[in-house]
């Protein structure tokens, strides 16, 4: 492997690991606000923001930053945001679902509805506004060569 090639793969894989342990860090830690729930119990910090209710939205935006931005390539920057969007919520599934208090014969469907809850409902958008704003970029910067 040519040396000139190794920063690019490693630009791009460190920036996809620093999304996907920021975005995994984050559901690990208030795993109440990105799990379904019929009540949600938002912590105090989300009163500064101007949609309390859309803080796990918010959230995995400032963790996609880094997969979707830092990244040398587009495709660099879709494979780290896919990766980071798909992996991450499983360790927060991993940590309600081996929950004493949630066990019960319905575990398994539980815990696929709220992998899907979180990747559909609270990282879909923004993923979908951060590869947006790289692919303008890459666009604009392929045009202004030509």
């Amino acid at each position: 492997m040519p040396s000139s090639i190794s920063p690019l793969m490693n630009r791009n894989r460190i920036s996809m690991v620093a999304s996907l342990l920021l975005l995994s860090s984050v559901i690990v830690i208030w795993p109440d606000i990105f799990n379904f729930s019929k009540t949600v119990r938002l912590p105090d910090w989300t009163a500064l923001l101007p949609s309390p209710i859309d803080a796990p939205a918010f959230l995995a935006l400032l963790c996609l930053i880094p997969a979707a931005l830092i990244s040398t390539t587009l495709q660099g920057a879709i494979r780290g945001v896919a990766v980071s969007v798909v992996v991450a919520p499983l360790f927060a599934i991993a940590t309600f679902a081996l929950d004493p208090t949630h066990q019960n014969s319905f575990s398994v469907a539980n815990a696929f509805f709220s992998y899907v809850w979180i990747v559909l409902f609270y990282c879909a958008i923004p993923s979908v506004l951060l590869l947006s704003v790289r692919a303008t970029a890459h666009y604009l910067h392929t045009k202004a060569r030509c």
